[in-house]
């Protein structure tokens, strides 16, 4: 057993995923204390405040921004592996112009828009204002992708896991201070635009520090990647991303709408208790999303580990099958079991955690947590629409699926309330299994073609 473990841990791959583990476990921490804290120090109510304008804010950065980094990732460790300077200079170039223009225009639209809508469906202007002040930090997230592509990309986790480690904990210092000042939801706004530039400002620590490492995983200077950024070539990061954003909207995006739907709900609105809900609902998000980070680490060292490995060996990625399904079913397995023994945890973390006022939560996350029983095994999906070149023939697929998931969602919360919300949003992660079925069926047809090796030859 012991031989085992030390081949097991050998493996790069593996290293990797556990590094990774261990950052998204902090950073599952830290957001479970940020997410007590706020409950105690400004009520459900406020909480529930906060939490509409920062979902408000999420969906709008979302829908132009999410994918650019996971693509650039993708571009970047294949330049790398084929020590093409230009290209990988290009892939930062090009995500770094993506991602600027993308912040321009969510921050445009946040100031426009954003209290209008906030007072349409929620009658609180002021919820819109704060999301409009939350839409600045995509500035500061642009300088973060830099180093999360140039680490990730070059399979540097642990300068990545410490980078994640470090600007998790910096927020959850920064919001605890804004709490205890009594300066409520717009101090906790406050602290987490702070945050991001300051997260930004260590992005640019790591990524100078990753220059004076390895020269063979050293990134370009800035000075070379902002110089490239008027003449990058974005079709190839550009196209890539929004195909990743449509088919993470499924997983990502639609699981998080019912923040959104909670608080217009007119039934919880003529009671006044709309945000109140909302805020028991965002605790059980947290808890299940928090959960759901067990398996992070796996999908954010296959992405580059098979981009190099596609680069630097001559196994097309048709024979890699068996590899997706040893990894499918050993983080679903692992998953499932996580999720049952995380329901006694749950129970015990929101009742003498969070305290009175959050009891409801804990139904929720029976209904969202049924989700995490499914995710595990499609950890696999991006990393395969990337490399396959299938990421086209999954959209309109995604879309039909993310339609169905969405309807739940909304019908659930107009019949039975925040509680239809969360089962809707729990079982409809379910879909997701049916990329599993296009896999096999992809890996079949791929064995199917492939060339049976002629047997030896008879001798008379």
């Amino acid at each position: 057993m012991k031989q085992k473990l030390k081949e097991l841990h050998g493996r790069k791959f593996v290293r990797d995923a556990l590094v990774l583990q261990a950052a998204t476990f902090v950073q599952g921490g830290s957001y479970l204390i940020t997410s007590v804290l706020t409950k105690r120090y400004l009520g459900m109510e406020q909480m529930g405040r906060w939490n509409t304008a920062r979902e408000i804010f999420m969906f709008a950065y979302f829908l132009v921004s999410m994918g650019v980094v996971n693509a650039a990732v993708s571009r970047y460790s294949e330049a790398v592996g084929r020590k093409d300077r230009q290209a990988s200079v290009n892939a930062l170039a090009s995500m770094l112009k993506i991602g600027l223009v993308s912040s321009v225009l969510v921050i445009t639209l946040g100031f426009l828009f954003g209290p209008a809508v906030a007072q349409h469906f929620y009658d609180d202007a002021e919820v819109g204002h704060w999301s409009a002040l939350l839409c600045v930090a995509g500035l500061f997230e642009v300088v973060r992708g830099l180093t999360v592509v140039a680490l990730q990309g070059t399979r540097q986790m642990r300068e990545f896991a410490w980078f994640d480690i470090s600007t998790n904990m910096l927020r959850l210092v920064l919001v605890f201070l804004a709490l205890q000042s009594g300066w409520g939801v717009s101090g906790v706004v406050w602290a987490f635009l702070v945050h991001m530039a300051m997260a930004g400002a260590v992005a640019l620590h790591y990524y100078r520090r990753a220059r004076r490492g390895d020269p063979r995983l050293a990134p370009p200077p800035l000075r070379e990647v902002f110089a490239a950024v008027p003449g990058s070539s974005v079709g190839q990061v550009f196209g890539l991303s929004y195909l990743l954003a449509l088919n993470k909207s499924m997983n990502t995006l639609v699981p998080r709408f019912g923040m959104l739907l909670i608080p217009a709900l007119a039934t919880l609105q003529d009671a006044g208790k709309a945000f109140h809900a909302n805020a028991a609902y965002s605790i059980a998000y947290v808890l299940s999303w928090g959960l759901g980070l067990a398996m992070g680490g796996v999908t954010q060292a296959l992405l580059p580990a098979l981009g190099l490995r596609i680069a630097n060996t001559d196994t097309p990625f048709d024979q890699m099958g068996g590899l997706l399904k040893r990894v499918s079913l050993i983080a679903g397995s692992i998953m499932v079991g996580a999720t049952l023994l995380s329901i006694p945890v749950m129970y015990v973390v929101i009742h003498a955690f969070y305290g009175a006022g959050a009891e409801d939560s804990f139904t929720y996350y029976l209904c969202l947590t049924s989700g995490n029983l499914f995710i595990g095994f499609t950890c696999v999906v991006e990393a395969f629409y990337i490399y396959s070149g299938k990421l086209r023939q999954a959209v309109p697929f995604n879309f039909l699926l993310a339609a169905l998931m969405l309807a739940g969602i909304v019908l659930g919360g107009h019949w039975f309330g925040p509680i239809g919300v969360a089962a809707a949003a729990g079982l409809g992660r379910a879909v997701g299994l049916f990329h599993l079925v296009y896999m096999a069926a992809y890996f079949r047809r791929a064995r199917l073609r492939r060339p049976v090796p002629p047997g030896p030859t008879a001798v008379s």
